[in-house]
């Protein structure tokens, strides 16, 4: 912007002399002074013309940052305080990450349902229940029996009052099956595991078939303990790494090695974001000591 300001005022100093010489050779000093007014007055357009934009502005502030940051990481590439600021935040994202992965293998969920009152259970529970006909009325005189599914044990015969209620006594909390049959009903199998706070509803329709009601899931307890052990089994090797990178810092030997172990090092997720963050400002302390390595120092 400079340089073409300065040639537009050399060409118009060109003309103006040319100008007035041909006019008037004689008035040197008239000449001078209508130079000068001419050189101000372009001077004057040229700066209105060309203001200064936000984006110039914005540009101007962040190469004066690029410049302060170039200066500062060039007036400290030998200061060794940087490089081991960046060790210690690598490491202690480490610590936290070896800490993450070690409770996430000691924690036992199969002790956490046991313990919960929320997940408690009871060793045996009463097992009741409504029979109704399809009209709703209740349906007195039904034959119910319970079955363990995995032994086959019978567990007593139960036969529904006036009201078409029954109740089985200290049945275990395991798989359970309880058959409903009744001559000219269809029969009913209800799949369950006996829970205190369950009242089953059973209505009878006539027929000769058989309907099977309900469903035992599989526990994924034990898919939740393996998930769990994987992880924390990865959390803690991700975390050996960052140990192993923070070495390679104080050995100030491989920095592209050094910057791969830690970035690796941030899966360990201690703390879910706070080791990974800390990680991340050591490496970024470890760029500006970067000739500190001997791979990159080969002056």
């Amino acid at each position: 912007m400079d340089e073409e300001r300065e040639r537009k005022l050399a060409s118009l100093r060109n003309r103006v002399r040319s100008q007035l010489k041909s006019d008037n050779p004689s008035d040197d000093g008239e000449s001078i002074g209508l130079l000068e007014k001419a050189t101000s007055k372009i001077s004057q357009n040229s700066e209105d013309e060309v203001p200064e934009t936000d984006e110039e502005s914005l540009t101007i502030s962040l190469s004066r940052i690029e410049q302060e940051f170039q200066r500062f990481a060039s007036s400290n590439k030998e200061n060794e305080n940087l490089r081991n600021f960046a060790a210690f935040c690598i490491l202690a994202g480490a610590i936290l990450g070896l800490l993450s992965g070690l409770m996430q293998l000691t924690g036992n969920p199969a002790e956490l349902v046991e313990n919960s009152q929320f997940f408690a259970t009871d060793d045996e529970v009463d097992v009741s229940g409504i029979v109704l006909f399809e009209d709703g009325s209740e349906f007195d005189g039904m034959v119910i029996e319970i079955f363990d599914i995995n032994s086959g044990k019978n567990y007593g015969t139960q036969v529904t009052g006036e009201d078409g209620f029954f109740v089985f006594k200290d049945i275990p909390q395991r798989p359970m099956r309880m058959e409903f049959s009744e001559e000219g009903f269809t029969s009913v199998h209800v799949i369950f595991i006996p829970d205190k706070a369950t009242l089953h509803y059973i209505t009878m329709h006539q027929g000769d078939d058989l309907t099977e009601l309900g469903n035992i899931n599989e526990s994924e307890l034990n898919q939740v303990v393996l998930v769990g052990t994987i992880v924390g089994i990865f959390s803690v090797l991700f975390a050996l790494l960052g140990i192993h990178a923070y070495f390679e810092v104080k050995r100030a030997k491989h920095y592209r090695r050094t910057l791969y172990f830690a970035g690796l090092s941030m899966f360990s997720r201690g703390l879910i974001i706070v080791g990974p963050a800390l990680t991340l400002i050591g490496m970024g302390f470890l760029t500006l000591a970067k000739f500190q390595f001997a791979d990159q120092n080969l002056e």
